[in-house]
């Protein structure tokens, strides 16, 4: 054994045994064998084994502390990364971090890199802007008020750790639009169903309600009248369908759908009774939505067409070319008796003309034509 290590252990020992006869002196002396030890020599011994066992065991080295991975925050990745918000409503970006502990969230405007939020406190003098965050909860949302076009886009949602953590959400802004198919005017006939669908589009939900109105008054589905019912279907695609059974004169005007999220979409209904027209018995067989005005246009556009026939006949009453002396002396009688019957065919065709620009009754265009244009 080297001279250092046995004068180590003969220190050892003495000290041992001095702490030993102190520890006697101070409880009155030694009484006796020490416990599991049978003499003073042999309890030094076995302390000396156990020091010099414990001098040659191998010390583990200092390592400095690091954060274990799975405590350092993180995003839950099933916050929605696209919102749709109404124009002119509130729109609420959400961002939930795990394990934040003493970090902080900030909310940056990504296509100008506008810093919107840092914590709880708003870095922007647009006040619509606010950030939000409960302390039971993981979340922080940024809220933007009164939602506008311009403010579609990306967002980020940011952590401040080395490096920074981002995730990003995107925001789209939509206007909802009502439209009625087949506007902006409808025909129907009397005594047929009046069929009004309106399609509410580009809207994030469904609207809560939607009115319809006839002249500017809300229909009334249990009035006296009758046969009036409506139906919707709400989906991605919102659509209503006004129903009006036997379809009267009275029927006719302005109709409108009126959505609780969207503008109002307006459609013009014209009731016409056909067969009056067609026969002539009521020159009012038609009536149109617009304030009571009444007028013949479906008799206008028959004229029209008896005109564009007689035009045609007018054409071809010219007689064609026909050989020697004789032929062309018929031909000439031919053509003047032609040339006659064709001049009063026009005038009637000028007459009939005449009638349509000035808008008559249905009665007083029939009366010119069995005057002039049949004869």
């Amino acid at each position: 054994m080297p001279l250092h290590k046995a004068h180590s252990i003969c220190v050892a020992r003495v000290l041992l045994l001095v702490v030993i006869v102190m520890s006697d002196m101070t409880n009155g002396g030694v009484q006796g064998p020490i416990e599991g030890y049978n003499t003073l020599e042999e309890m030094m011994m076995t302390t000396t084994d156990r020091a010099q066992a414990a001098m040659l065991l191998p010390t583990a080295p200092t390592v400095a502390y690091t954060h274990p991975k799975w405590l350092e925050p993180y995003f839950d990745p099933s916050t929605p990364r696209n919102v749709t918000a109404l124009m002119g409503k509130n729109a609420y970006l959400s961002c939930r971090v795990r394990n934040l502990a003493n970090k902080t969230v900030s909310w940056i405007r990504h296509r100008d890199i506008h810093i919107l939020t840092v914590g709880s406190y708003t870095y922007t003098s647009d006040q619509r802007f606010q950030a939000t965050h409960h302390q039971d909860t993981d979340d922080w949302t940024l809220q933007i008020k009164w939602a506008q076009k311009r403010d579609a886009g990306m967002y980020e949602c940011q952590i401040s750790t080395q490096p920074v953590r981002s995730y990003f959400v995107r925001l789209n802004v939509v206007v909802p639009t009502a439209t009625i198919l087949g506007g902006p005017d409808l025909h129907v006939d009397k005594g047929s169903t009046i069929n009004l669908t309106c399609t509410v589009k580009f809207s994030p939900e469904p609207p809560a309600y939607i009115f319809w109105y006839h002249h500017e008054e809300v229909i009334n589905y249990d009035s006296s009248r009758g046969g009036v019912s409506v139906i919707t279907e709400k989906g991605d695609v919102t659509t209503s369908f006004l129903l009006i059974q036997n379809a009267d004169l009275a029927d006719s005007g302005k109709y409108s759908c009126a959505p609780s999220n969207a503008d109002v979409a307006s459609v013009r209904v014209h009731v016409l009774n056909v067969r009056a027209i067609i026969s002539g018995e009521h020159p009012e067989a038609m009536q149109t939505g617009s304030s009571g005005c009444q007028y013949n246009w479906l008799t206008i556009v028959l004229l029209l067409a008896l005109v564009m026939s007689y035009s045609q006949q007018c054409t071809a009453a010219l007689p064609p070319q026909l050989p020697g002396a004789a032929a062309t002396a018929a031909a000439a009688s031919e053509s003047a008796t032609a040339t006659a019957t064709s001049r009063k065919r026009c005038s009637a065709v000028a007459s009939c003309r005449q009638a349509a620009s000035h808008g008559n009754t249905q009665t007083q265009a029939q009366s010119q034509a069995k005057r002039h244009c049949h004869r």
